[in-house]
């Protein structure tokens, strides 16, 4: 018996019934199992009863041929996996490619010679077989993706629950955190230090992943549990020892960009550092100073251990808001398929201050993003913080 027959079920679709029984006892001595139909029609009925491993089917038969019963079966899902046969007697090109073009894998010219016959099966078989394993191959890939995608939304949605919510008093702040369908390395806070002081700080590291979000999320730590040894009033200080605690090669390449400011009340005084990160917006609500980009000088956060930063500050006059963002906010993909720039952002943002300063200030600035892009999904995830300072 051919062992590759023990679980091998053969449809013969033949209206010649002594061709089909010599056929029939060729397959058997081998160990197939083979059902026989006599027509087009039935072999459908037959094939979605019993999906077979292999289809012979006679190319010339009364009623439905077998380009239409091969047809037939390629269109249905059930079916397509048969690896399909036309035996026939035509031998001319043109007839081989129509046949091909119907959807057949092989052919045999009758009258058929026994051993190519067994050949044509048994390789007929193993690409039925390659591709039954490539399905489960597939669907395997496809459940190990689905749980993939579930840890990263779980990963997200704790990401997530670590940002503050929105605060009023003093200062209002209201922010915005949208990871994209791969978790990257976004993380802001905003808290008060003392009753003068107030902190704000939007990190975002490098790539994508889970393991992007870990450096972002060990700053996070770090300063809301207060650990690193130095003064948070002082932004260059802070991220001199963020920096020199994560260098790039200790942390699989990764690095990071932080803007950082730190709001004293009583004087109405923002002291900032930035580290690579784009620049923050400062405006008025009322008019009372022209709008100002708060840039920074430093290097990314893990690039060089010998990096230096510097404080920049100044005095937040009348209705003073404060815009932090993260680069996928802006990198988005227009309909041209061009990314969006920070210089066209910078623009943006200029043009919505107006907006920026209402209640629902970012929704409204999102809104706009939408509308500039087409709704083209955001390809990093974004963090956006709006804080009203006076």
């Amino acid at each position: 018996m051919d062992s590759s027959g023990a679980s091998t079920t053969i449809l013969l679709v033949d209206d010649d019934r002594i061709h089909s029984r010599l056929l029939q006892a060729r397959l058997s001595a081998k160990g197939y199992r083979v059902v026989m139909v006599d027509s087009g029609e039935a072999a459908l009925e037959q094939a979605r009863l019993c999906p077979p491993t292999l289809i012979l089917c006679d190319w010339l038969m009364d009623g439905m041929d077998g380009l239409e019963v091969c047809r037939a079966c390629k269109a249905d899902p059930s079916l397509q996996s048969a690896h399909f046969i036309l035996l026939t007697s035509r031998s001319r090109v043109e007839d081989r490619v129509l046949g091909l073009d119907c959807g057949a894998d092989d052919f045999l010219s009758k009258p058929v010679d026994p051993e190519e016959l067994l050949a044509r099966v048994r390789s007929g078989i193993r690409l039925h077989q390659a591709n039954e394993r490539l399905k489960d191959l597939a669907e395997e890939l496809r459940q190990q993706k689905a749980r993939l995608d579930q840890e990263l939304e779980e990963a997200a949605s704790y990401v997530r629950s670590l940002f503050p919510e929105a605060m009023t008093g003093a200062v209002r702040v209201e922010a915005r955190f949208e990871p994209s369908h791969e978790l990257g390395g976004d993380s802001f806070d905003f808290f008060w230090l003392d009753a003068d002081h107030f902190v704000l700080y939007l990190a975002d590291a490098s790539g994508h992943g889970l393991a992007a979000a870990f450096p972002s999320i060990s700053v996070h730590n770090q300063l809301r549990s207060r650990s690193l040894p130095v003064d948070l009033r002082d932004p260059a200080a802070v991220l001199q020892s963020l920096n020199s605690g994560f260098q790039m090669e200790r942390h699989q390449g990764r690095y990071l960009t932080i803007w950082y400011g730190v709001y004293q009340l009583s004087s109405r005084t923002l002291s900032y550092a930035s580290a690579g990160h784009p620049p923050a917006l400062l405006w008025s609500r009322t008019g009372a100073f022209p709008s100002l980009w708060l840039r920074g000088q430093g290097m990314a956060v893990g690039l060089f251990e010998e990096s230096t930063y510097a404080n920049e500050s100044l005095e937040v006059g009348d209705g003073g808001c404060l815009l932090v963002y993260s680069d996928g906010l802006y990198e988005v993909p227009r309909p041209d398929g061009v990314m969006g720039t920070l210089a066209e952002f910078m623009q943006l943002a200029e043009q919505c201050r107006g907006l920026l300063s209402d209640d629902d200030g970012l929704e409204r600035l999102l809104s706009q993003i939408h509308d500039i892009t087409a709704n083209a999904p955001f390809t990093d995830d974004y963090s956006a913080i709006r804080a009203i300072l006076s």
